[in-house]
């Protein structure tokens, strides 16, 4: 009876995410999936170019003008190009520039994403010297032209799929397309392309073909009506350099010192975070090894959250972990135990007493971390199961759950919106013994 159960959660739930998955792609603020950048980011971008004098700038899919506004108040007499396919951006970036005498402001209604574009642009304007640039974090339905837009730029042998690209990385490289020789580039770039491994190989060729300035972590909460993650990088055409300075936005508005990293460790990632946090050795303890090294079993669980509500029976899924619980062994026996029904199935996961749970997706994960003192609970595919030999299991808990466990945690999860923490990084976690 039970199997059947999960069976028609299965079936059920297999019918809903291609609406789901459309629906959330495509979501944004607006009805082109963009962000509008608040004042004081738009501000802190133009401020990290602030060595330029710029003649033509370009500011592509121009949106709300947040940063086309903050480039007008720092250079002066500077000539603007704002682009957009929006009908309503003309009138409204009108209206922003109104008063501004010496600007020099021209506006093409135009697919920002066309591979003609380009064309377009130079024989009406010539040279571009300088743009900024905050796409929208949409994954767009592909185009025959988009294969075009990042071959020029350099990167169609380094996306993961090239039919299921980011549009940020479009727009990165209809930017590049578009600036002269040794122009510079103020762009917001989605956390998934600087942090997650997938984008590993693209990072590496954005790097050997052009000079990155500075890559900025922005804080949750710096996009009106979202708390998207995300990074300012401040590129330009041109040879590499021998290291990456990486800063961090800090919620009271404030930045941190920058951190040079090798080009190699900025391939890795190009977030501050990721590099910045160090797991401290205990005094006591000093020994250090790898929780892979550990580790005698690593399963995420089987079911869907979806799968989870619909079951009708318990399913242990995040929201059902507190942080308050943190490092604790926990007695979770009111999920049931569904042994019997499932013996003989490999299918659905399920923690035992001794296992370690970790929370695999979410907004506060590193802060969800518990060990199994009774019960056998079934558990979703965004909860990490984890054994280690019962001698290390109160010492693993402890450091995966204390202040630095934390920290570590939280400086290796990526995401835009709700954070995920991958196999291999956990697996990484450094171990004092």
């Amino acid at each position: 009876m039970y199997t059947a159960i999960i069976q028609k959660a299965t079936e059920y739930s297999q019918m809903v995410p291609a609406k789901l998955l459309d629906s959330q792609r495509h979501a944004g603020p607006d009805r082109l999936g963009r962000y509008y950048t608040k004042a004081d980011i738009g501000r802190l971008l133009i401020d990290q170019m602030s060595g330029l004098t710029p003649s033509r700038l370009l500011d592509l899919g121009a949106g709300g003008g947040s940063l086309s506004g903050a480039a007008i108040k720092h250079w002066s007499n500077i000539e603007l190009l704002t682009v957009d396919i929006d009908e309503r951006s003309l009138p409204h970036l009108s209206r922003l520039f109104h008063g501004c005498e010496s600007l020099k402001h021209s506006h093409i209604r135009a697919d920002a994403l066309s591979q003609r574009l380009p064309q377009l642009i130079h024989s009406r304007f010539g040279h571009i010297d300088t743009a900024v640039c905050n796409p929208p974090f949409i994954t767009p339905k592909w185009r025959k032209g988009f294969a075009m837009i990042l071959e020029e730029a350099g990167f169609s042998g380094c996306m993961p799929v090239l039919s299921d690209v980011d549009a940020a990385v479009l727009f990165l490289a209809q930017n590049l397309r578009l600036l002269s020789t040794r122009a510079t580039l103020g762009i917001i770039l989605p956390d998934s392309l600087i942090s997650a491994a997938k984008y590993r190989q693209f990072r590496k060729e954005l790097l050997r073909r052009y000079c990155i300035h500075r890559a900025i972590r922005l804080p949750r909460g710096s996009f009106s009506n979202t708390d998207a993650l995300a990074h300012i990088v401040i590129l330009s055409k041109g040879s590499e350099t021998a290291t990456v300075p990486l800063q961090k936005l800090t919620n009271d508005r404030t930045l941190a010192p920058a951190l040079h990293v090798g080009i190699d460790d900025a391939a890795e990632r190009l977030d501050f975070d990721y590099h910045a946090h160090k797991v401290v050795a205990p005094r006591s303890q000093n020994v250090q090894v790898s929780l892979g090294s550990l580790t005698e079993e690593l399963w995420r669980g089987s079911l869907s959250r979806t799968q989870g509500r619909l079951a009708e029976v318990p399913v242990l899924h995040t929201s059902d972990i507190r942080p308050s619980d943190a490092g604790k062994w926990c007695d979770l026996s009111d999920f049931g135990d569904f042994r019997k029904q499932l013996r003989g199935t490999t299918q659905v996961q399920y923690a035992e007493p001794g296992d370690i749970l970790v929370a695999r997706v979410g907004r506060n994960l590193e802060r969800k971390v518990i060990g199994v003192s009774a019960g056998f609970p079934l558990i979703t595919d965004c909860v990490y199961r984890l054994k280690v030999p019962e001698k290390f299991r109160d010492s693993v808990l402890s450091q995966l759950s204390n202040t630095n466990g934390q920290a570590w945690l939280a400086s290796r999860a990526y995401g835009v919106g709700a954070k995920q923490l991958t196999k291999v990084d956990l697996l990484t976690f450094p171990l004092f013994l």
